[in-house]
């Protein structure tokens, strides 16, 4: 028993690794139970709060705050054992850096929460808004990118490398990449035209590229569309920049243009109010705008023609309009005795 007592391994005793050990176990133990509480307790006396902030502040820091604990942990244990010089350097530095990367995490997650929590909301439900749900989270993203990389230099610096020297290195090969990822490039700038610009959005029905379809994600690279085949298509956003874009969604009204034609036995009053029922039809359809054309236009080989145009009214069912159109027309000429023509031919023979 004094052998085990008297044990030194490293210059530390027993004493000094089971201090260490309990200290993580301890930290672990905390960790858990923080959780837990969070878990349990935290998260529902959030959301009975009338303000969203608390719910914000306990997503960003719930696994931050469980890292950065057990970071500390593990650097009180480590400092309770007695360890080389050169390596009492390295944990002090990778603890700065490790606690500097959590923070760098806390920051980004509280970012991206305010923006979920407050911004995208209120661009989702504001339909005047400048802003759209995908320029919001393409503003989310630039920002977390641009969070890490200064966290990364910063790093990179805290281990005494000369970043200017090494930004300057890496400019000249900046160039050659940039000349290989020129097209990925143009994507990025693409994405961000259309972030800005918003010809579209999420769920718009758009002819583009030679596609027709609907808008089923609009990412920084590429855009993704659902044909009306139902097939998805990636399309690179520079094509799409530098292609026209329809919006089919975005229209006031769809345009019909409907040629009927009259057998020649019409009677000109039979004709005419023909015409002034055409003008009438808005008020038995709803889903049709009120100006409307009819107009006695031809003298076709067969058929005295009518051209009739009308608009659907935007978001109405085109199709189930346009069968609802034709089916009265049809009703209404057949009761009247309007006749439809046909293509025929008359031949007279002379004997």
């Amino acid at each position: 028993m004094k052998e085990f007592f008297d044990f030194i391994s490293y210059h530390n005793t027993w004493e000094n690794y089971a201090m260490a050990f309990g200290i993580i176990l301890l930290v672990g133990l905390i960790g858990r139970i923080m959780v837990g509480l969070e878990k349990k307790y935290l998260r529902k006396m959030a959301h009975k709060t009338p303000t969203r902030f608390d719910d914000v502040l306990i997503n960003v820091l719930q696994m931050p705050f469980v890292c950065g604990l057990v970071l500390v942990g593990i650097y009180v244990s480590l400092h309770v054992l007695v360890l080389p010089a050169i390596w009492e350097e390295y944990i002090e530095l990778s603890f700065k850096v490790l606690m500097m990367l959590d923070i760098t995490w806390v920051i980004n997650r509280f970012i991206k929460n305010l923006l979920n929590s407050y911004l995208l909301p209120k661009v989702a439900s504001d339909k005047e808004s400048k802003l759209d749900v995908n320029a919001v989270k393409a503003i989310q993203k630039i920002i977390s990118g641009c969070i890490w990389i200064v966290a990364l230099i910063t790093a990179i610096s805290m281990f005494g490398v000369d970043v200017a020297a090494m930004l300057t290195t890496l400019g000249v090969g900046g160039i050659a990449f940039a000349l290989a990822a020129q097209d990925t490039i143009k994507n990025l700038f693409g994405g961000f035209t259309i972030f800005v610009d918003k010809p579209f959005k999420l769920g718009d029905r758009i002819q583009v590229a030679g596609f027709d379809g609907t808008v089923e994600e609009i990412g920084m690279r590429s855009t993704r569309i659902r044909t009306l085949a139902g097939r998805l298509v990636t399309i690179p956003n520079y094509k799409i920049v530098d292609s026209e874009i329809e919006n089919v969604t975005a229209e006031d009204a769809r345009k019909i243009t409907l040629n009927l034609g009259l057998t020649y036995d019409t009677t000109p009053e039979s004709m005419q109010e023909a015409i002034t029922w055409l003008k009438a039809l808005p008020t038995q359809i709803s889903t049709i705008k009120q100006d409307v054309i009819a107009s006695f236009t031809t003298y076709g080989d067969f058929s005295l023609g009518i051209t009739f145009i009308y608009y659907i009214k935007s978001r109405a069912d085109i199709f189930e309009t346009q069968s609802q159109v034709n089916l009265t027309i049809l009703k209404h000429f057949n009761e009247k005795g309007w006749n439809f023509a046909f293509p025929t031919q008359t031949i007279y023979t002379v004997k």
